[in-house]
């Protein structure tokens, strides 16, 4: 699965492609190569659910919230928030496994209303995004820094719920 593709030639081997904002910066697939989620919805592909809301619609860019559920796994992915979602969203997310949320600050969500975001999921992973240097983000969290990793493997036995652990992703 890919998440906001910067180009084409990521898709090489993806089943699922979810794009987080419209209009996208990136072109959509060719047939049968993926199959492209870009709006909210529901969606089940090869035993993967995503669900999709809106986050609203800014600079006539909409923006969706999708949590994808994958082998009991809970992946909240906020995508390119620049406003703390509505209540009506929050009802959906709680309680992630896997929380990936931007961290960087303007123009998305601030350090601060992310972080108390974060606060109120409660998830076993945060992974801050479009950010080159989450440390004000991780100063909101009162965490230390968290030292950058190529990628992230894992398990639902290696998931503590609650646990709030830091990965941050070396962005490519």
């Amino acid at each position: 699965m890919l998440i906001d593709p910067t180009n084409g030639r990521s898709f090489r081997g993806a089943t699922v492609v979810v794009n987080t904002t419209l209009p996208s910066s990136t072109e959509a697939p060719k047939e049968n190569e993926c199959f492209w989620i870009e709006h909210q919805g529901e969606y089940e592909v090869q035993g993967i659910r995503i669900d999709g809301w809106s986050a609203g619609n800014e600079d006539e860019t909409e923006k969706t919230i999708y949590r994808i559920l994958f082998e009991d796994i809970s992946i909240v992915v906020m995508g390119h928030l620049s406003k703390e979602p509505a209540q009506s969203i929050w009802e959906h997310l709680e309680h992630p496994d896997v929380l990936i949320i931007p961290a960087g600050g303007k123009p998305w969500i601030s350090p601060a209303a992310a972080a108390k975001f974060v606060r109120q999921a409660e998830p076993s992973v945060i992974i801050p995004s479009l950010t080159s240097d989450p440390k004000l983000f991780l100063k909101e969290l009162n965490k230390p820094s968290s030292p950058k990793e190529e990628k992230f493997v894992f398990k639902k036995k290696d998931l503590i719920p609650g646990a709030m652990t830091i990965k941050c992703l070396e962005s490519k």
